[in-house]
């Protein structure tokens, strides 16, 4: 499963995988690029159980987080969100419905970047989240100006 999951390409967590598999290996730094090169950290790091079962919660975790499929960064779902905020603010006229169903959309992101904060993601930005996460935050500021 770990080689299933390293496959996707998944920057960040195939970062964190590196990690783990260089400090199983006992070598300076695995490939994480190199296919050879992970099979080879793999079958060195399964012969330890505590390794095996942190690799075993390495690909559990990147499945849970990308629901089971893809292979890009997840994003926390932030791409939608902007969008689904900047659509009703975008409009001609912001009904006070629509500022209410985008301030509730707000404190839910909100609070899912608050609960993601250890994810990949999150502890280690790449370009590509840090951009969602700025963009959000200029959205969230058009929805909280108009209050």
């Amino acid at each position: 499963m770990v080689s299933s999951w390293w496959s996707r390409g998944d920057g960040l967590a195939n970062h964190q995988l590196g990690q783990t598999l260089t400090r199983a290996a006992g070598v300076d730094e695995v490939d994480i690029t190199d296919p050879q090169s992970i099979d080879r950290a793999l079958r060195i790091a399964v012969a330890d159980p505590a390794v095996l079962a942190e690799l075993e919660a390495w690909w559990q975790m990147v499945e849970t987080r990308r629901a089971g499929n893809g292979t890009r960064n997840p994003g926390l779902g932030l791409d939608q969100s902007i969008r689904y905020l900047t659509d009703p603010l975008d409009a001609a006229a912001v009904t006070p419905e629509a500022l209410g169903e985008c301030r509730r959309q707000v404190a839910a992101v909100d609070q899912t970047i608050i609960s993601a904060k250890n994810l990949p993601e999150l502890a280690h930005p790449d370009a590509e989240t840090l951009d969602l996460l700025a963009r959000y935050l200029e959205a969230r500021s058009r929805v909280l100006a108009l209050v």
